[in-house]
């Protein structure tokens, strides 16, 4: 069994133990917005190439350097996301939740490029695109490595999704002086207080809820 953030993540969880987690966290912070953090902490590195690369062509670098400066802030990115350090820059998550969104209608990719075009030419843009996936498959490695050795620690495996899953449940719950211990409570999943924050999302976000309810 498995949740889905509304852009469609998929968090390897069962429905009542991520809402067991939710429901700390309810009413102050809703079902909606904890899995919508999730997809702005998936997209960090992201947000970090196209803030680097807005940076590398108005100020007009050399298309080596473009190359070079995009791939290690996406890293540094995907180093923050994957070892879980997101307090090292305060609101991160909260900033990159309008990223997540606008994400899906591709506004930042346009906005990289007609920017991109208009500043450095076609070769700088190229080298953007050639920093950004070059980073992407460094990434990639930094996150398997992470997901082996959580998998051999805690004896199943626990991918990048549910890593940040978690990772929005701390930052959420820190935020709300909440208990960050991830251990639940003996009876906590049988208490049945998870079913409330499903259910107002169901009322809500059906779509959202039937994703996953009718996998």
């Amino acid at each position: 069994m498995a949740i889905f953030t509304p852009r469609g993540l998929k968090i390897r969880l069962p429905i009542d133990l991520a809402f067991t987690y939710i429901a700390r966290l309810h009413p102050k912070f809703t079902a909606f917005q904890v899995l919508k953090t999730v997809e702005g902490i998936e997209s960090i590195p992201s947000y970090f190439a196209f803030l680097t690369g807005l940076y590398v062509f108005l100020y007009n670098f050399s298309v080596i350097d473009i190359a070079i400066y995009v791939g290690i802030y996406t890293v540094i990115g995907g180093v923050i996301t994957a070892s879980g350090y997101l307090f090292v820059i305060p609101y991160l998550a909260r900033v990159v939740n309008v990223f997540g969104t606008l994400k899906v209608f591709g506004v930042f990719t346009i906005a990289i490029i007609t920017v991109g075009l208009l500043t450095v030419g076609w070769k700088g843009t190229l080298a953007y695109f050639i920093g950004r996936y070059s980073a992407a498959l460094i990434n990639f490695i930094i996150d398997t490595w992470h997901t082996n050795k959580a998998s051999r620690k805690i004896g199943f495996p626990l991918t990048a999704s549910e890593r940040n899953f978690f990772d929005a449940y701390l930052l959420h719950a820190s935020y709300m002086g909440v208990t960050t211990n991830l251990e639940l409570e003996e009876g906590e999943i049988e208490s049945g207080k998870w079913e409330l924050p499903l259910t107002i999302l169901h009322s809500k976000h059906p779509k959202v809820v039937e994703s996953f309810t009718n996998e």
